[in-house]
């Protein structure tokens, strides 16, 4: 499986404007889980993410940008984050990109990124759910060989959910 090259690094400051154009569309947005669905109304709402994501940064936890070398501004976020409500510090990925990044490889190859960096912490396994319609975040995870458990009710988010882990070695 060739993937593109990506880094993963922290959201600057002054790449706000971008990611508000990426998170005020609800194109993008309606994929989140529930407290984050909104699509983002002004600027200073990404400035106030990219400022709390620097704060809560606890690597490789957190929320980073996905950067190509052959783009200026980041191509969109990948986050690893402890899951909602988890009965056993159960790690999860997730990722998102704009609009005029996708199908290029990007998020798969972000999302491999991201897994590999939490396995080489030490993290046992990684989780993803994914909307059960949203078809590309589930070709996303099954690319980089997370095994589909199939649809789940209510874990960890409200409503259903496709869920992927990784294979423990």
């Amino acid at each position: 499986m060739e993937l593109p090259e990506v880094t993963l690094r922290l959201w600057h400051p002054e790449e706000a404007p971008r990611l508000f154009d990426l998170l005020s569309r609800p194109e993008v947005t309606r994929w989140f889980g529930e407290s984050a669905r909104e699509p983002l109304t002004h600027v200073d709402q990404a400035r106030a993410r990219i400022e709390q994501w620097a704060l809560g940064h606890d690597a490789p936890l957190g929320t980073r940008a996905v950067v190509t070398p052959d783009r200026a501004e980041p191509v969109g976020s990948v986050l690893l984050f402890h899951a909602p409500h988890a009965l056993h510090g159960e790690v999860e990925v997730g990722w998102y990109l704009h609009p005029d990044a996708v199908g290029h490889g990007y998020a798969a190859a972000a999302a491999a990124a991201a897994v590999r960096e939490a396995l080489a912490a030490g993290h046992r396994e990684v989780w993803a759910l994914t909307h059960p319609d949203n078809l590309r975040s589930r070709a996303t995870a099954a690319r980089i060989g997370l095994r589909d458990l199939g649809v789940v009710q209510g874990l960890w988010h409200d409503g259903e959910s496709q869920l992927f882990v990784t294979d423990t070695p």
